[in-house]
């Protein structure tokens, strides 16, 4: 939530990204019928072989596209790479009709808007500079003649394109910064800046939901501070704040980019870090608790972390399961080996 609305890349769940998949085979179709049904002004190059030819390059790499956004949801380069597959289709059949004012120029608007509105500004941005020097491309193969001199219709076409992106982009950087603006409002501790429980929830579904959970997994860092309760009493609620300040910027100078880090409630706090091993988190942990132990000590008073380490699927496929073990195997650990320790969930089952 950090980054601007400008520069962020938006996640899409499975649902939309299939809904994107289905609305591309359905533009496939109109194509095929369209060249081969249609009254299309005929061309010696590309001839209705070649048009057809690349009717069925398309949908296997649409395919191929889908097959990969099953197994990962989430991946900016493949929504990249498929829209400009969408955007060098739409060329080619603008190339392929002979007409000067062809109706295959307003799929060049449905790849700005269907990527733009699903993965952010920075998405509308690229697709829409790409169009405009596609169309200027498209045009100088088609009609050289139209360039040859510049006359009011070849102006006020082009005109009439960019007002169309211009415009576009301006009602959707409009639209993204007051949604950036809401999610920040309800998804941020305002106190520490982490993701809040709301937060938590919605950034991190996508993670309990990926295909590909079964081979990567999941870890969840559940940490309770010791000895917060103390620090409120004796020195008051603003030293409490200044303590759940440091501990957020501790947590996440702790972390990688990919993790997700929040404050769960109180002095709790979790951390999810997709991708990782337990070994691997456990070293986290100890970091965590080493830089708590230097901040704590400099400071000049008495705070250590009790933190409970899970995994899904093991511990559990849902955030709410593992939480639920995790957050048992902290207290777990602290009722038997005291404040300060590391305690690994059991399995499901193992209860």
């Amino acid at each position: 939530l950090d980054t601007l609305p400008e520069t962020r890349v938006r996640s899409m769940p499975w649902e939309d990204q299939r809904t994107q998949f289905l609305t591309r085979f359905l533009f496939w179709a109109m194509y095929l019928a369209y060249f081969n049904l249609g009254d299309v002004a005929p061309r010696l190059w590309p001839n209705l072989l070649v048009v057809n030819l690349v009717a069925v390059l398309y949908p296997l790499l649409t395919l191929a596209y889908l097959v990969h956004a099953w197994h990962h949801t989430h991946s900016p380069a493949r929504w990249r790479l498929a829209m400009w597959t969408d955007l060098f289709m739409v060329s080619f059949a603008v190339l392929a009709d002979g007409r000067i004012m062809s109706p295959t120029y307003l799929a060049y608007i449905m790849v700005i808007l269907g990527n733009g509105m699903r993965y952010g500004l920075r998405f509308f941005a690229e697709a829409g500079i790409g169009t405009f020097a596609l169309v200027l491309l498209m045009l100088l193969l088609h009609f050289p003649q139209y360039f040859s001199s510049v006359t009011v219709s070849t102006a006020i076409f082009l005109a009439f394109f960019a007002i169309i992106i211009l415009y576009s982009y301006s009602l959707m950087s409009r639209i993204e910064k007051a949604r950036w603006k809401l999610e920040k409002e309800t998804n941020l501790d305002h106190l520490t800046g982490l993701l809040n429980r709301r937060g938590l929830y919605e950034k991190s579904g996508k993670l309990f939901r990926g295909r590909d959970l079964e081979r990567h997994g999941v870890t969840v860092l559940f940490a309770d501070l010791d000895g917060f309760k103390s620090i409120n009493d004796t020195l008051g609620h603003p030293a409490g704040d200044k303590v759940l300040k440091e501990i957020a910027h501790i947590t996440a100078a702790c972390m990688r980019s990919s993790d997700i880090a929040a404050r769960f409630g109180g002095d709790e706090f979790v951390m999810i870090l997709p991708d990782c091993s337990l070994d691997n988190a456990l070293r986290v942990a100890q970091r965590l608790q080493q830089a708590v132990a230097t901040w704590s000590g400099q400071a000049g008073i008495t705070l250590s972390v009790s933190i409970g380490l899970g995994q899904a699927p093991q511990h559990g496929h849902d955030l709410d399961s593992v939480l639920e073990r995790v957050d048992s195997a902290m207290y777990r650990g602290r009722m038997s080996f005291g404040k300060g320790g590391i305690q690994m969930a059991d399995a499901v089952g193992a209860d």
